[in-house]
């Protein structure tokens, strides 16, 4: 007999969507809009190709590291958070399990809802804070627990929820599925309405459940969406979502600075209007603004921020020429020669930044160069600032992807401290930035543009912006 899982008092069934668009988070061709995190490596890293596109097909292949279970349980993110929205997974198992992978994860995966952002997880972190859809394949050979496990399952690394008026972490037998072995096309399907889902397979909704929450009780209303790498080779033929009504792309506990289709909450001079721009759902800049002050080129937020947390994806579009480009040492200073003249490397460059706090010395700079991005260019600069205070604003280590590939920023500012996480990596660590004011708005910096001969200047913010949220500390 099957267990059948009724909504409990207080949630309202949840409606099947009318017929909208669904989105195809894989393109069938490439990883692209993807980013892998494996526990022990760091964010974008993807250990002998486990993830991988053949024949059409998204695969979690173990074939590069000879069948073995060497690299972590991986997991791999979609770009963009979603509150609302019905997602779908066609997909089956492959092959045997990785040697050396853990009895459980035999014929096991999974959809991970409401994901926190990878670039957030710890380095050996096995899996996100996150809402996971199981995805479960039996073998009557195999007996016991693995001959009769229902597909849809839920469980909680991090999270609860409340099931059946009561709390719970999932596990067990949540789902009222039938049984697959998961070597046949399965579908499963999620209807998340903020912190209330539905799981669905092959089309028969099998469990509901409410007030998904992180394990200290914050409200898990919004994030990101992944799949995972749990030792059995899987493909999947589609990924594909559709946004609901009251939809949010914005990270969890966050709200969005870029409603992804105009320019409001922004201040952009009239002779920057159609330079700084929204492209296909990304702000986007040709270093061309006309306004008279330079500070008037920059795109500046409406409001004004203090404390903060704030997440920010960026790209550099493409360069133009070779920047003689020095070398920056630890302590903030140029490499000079033996006569004392600073040394310098042509190279390939574009600059932009995040200011903070309405200031352009405490920019967070976006460049080529070889230190990287995150450099605060105002505080190193000035001779006037203590030693310990310039070399703290020298990034770490570069952290930056190639030219044309999205990065991410997550900037904390308190007080007169500044912390940067580039990609995952920590490159700027509770550095002081001395006199910086108590608040003020967030800009997207302006610079280059133009030379007279109607090229660009090798040093132009030909830049790209996108999924802007912000959290007040």
């Amino acid at each position: 007999m099957k267990l059948i899982h009724l909504a409990p008092l207080g949630i309202l069934p949840l409606a099947v969507p009318a017929a909208g668009d669904w989105i195809p988070l894989f393109n069938g061709k490439d990883l692209d809009g993807w980013t892998p995190k494996f526990a022990g490596s760091p964010v974008g890293e993807n250990p002998n190709d486990i993830f991988r596109v053949e024949d059409g097909l998204l695969k979690v292949s173990y074939e590069d590291a000879g069948g073995k279970f060497t690299d972590g349980f991986g997991h791999l993110f979609y770009k963009t958070p979603y509150s609302h929205y019905r997602i779908r997974a066609e997909f089956r198992f492959t092959g045997d399990q990785a040697g050396g992978g853990p009895e459980w994860a035999f014929r096991n995966n999974g959809l991970m809802l409401h994901s926190q952002p990878p670039e957030t997880m710890e380095l050996e972190q096995n899996f996100p804070d996150s809402i996971e859809v199981q995805f479960w394949g039996n073998d009557p050979e195999k007996g016991g627990k693995f001959s009769n496990r229902p597909m849809g399952n839920l469980f909680t690394p991090g999270t609860k929820v409340t099931l059946d008026g009561e709390e719970s972490e999932g596990g067990g037998d949540t789902s009222s599925s039938d049984r697959f072995s998961g070597l046949d096309w399965v579908t499963v399907e999620a209807e998340v309405r903020g912190d209330t889902i539905a799981h669905f397979v092959n089309g028969r909704d099998v469990l509901r459940y409410s007030e998904t929450r992180l394990d200290d009780g914050t409200p898990l209303t919004s994030g990101y969406v992944a799949i995972q790498a749990e030792t059995h080779p899987t493909e999947f033929r589609r990924i594909e979502l559709m946004p609901l009504e009251g939809n949010r792309s914005v990270a969890n506990g966050m709200r969005s600075l870029f409603d992804g289709e105009s320019l409001d909450g922004w201040k952009v001079h009239p002779k920057s209007v159609g330079h700084w721009k929204v492209v296909d759902g990304v702000i986007d800049y040709d270093a061309l603004s006309e306004a008279p002050d330079l500070n008037d080129k920059h795109l500046w937020t409406e409001e004004s921020f203090g404390d903060f947390e704030l997440h920010v994806d960026w790209r550099i579009k493409e360069t133009h020429g070779l920047y003689p480009v020095p070398t920056i040492l630890p302590d903030g200073s140029f490499k000079k020669d033996a006569e004392g003249n600073t040394i310098t490397t042509p190279m390939p460059n574009a600059d932009s930044g995040i200011l903070l706090r309405g200031e352009i010395d405490s920019q967070c700079n976006i460049w080529c160069w070889p230190i990287g991005s995150g450099e605060v260019w105002g505080y190193r600069m000035d001779p006037k600032m203590p030693p310990e205070v310039r070399a703290a604003v020298v990034p770490k280590a570069r952290a930056d992807h190639p030219v044309g590939d999205w990065n991410r920023f997550i900037i904390r500012m308190q007080g007169d401290r500044l912390t940067v996480n580039l990609n995952g990596r920590t490159v700027i660590d509770d550095a002081r930035l001395p006199g910086i004011p108590e608040s003020g708005p967030i800009g997207f910096q302006h610079h280059g543009g133009k030379m007279p001969n109607g090229k660009y200047n090798h040093a132009s913010s030909l830049v790209q912006f996108r999924n802007i949220f912000i959290k007040e500390l």
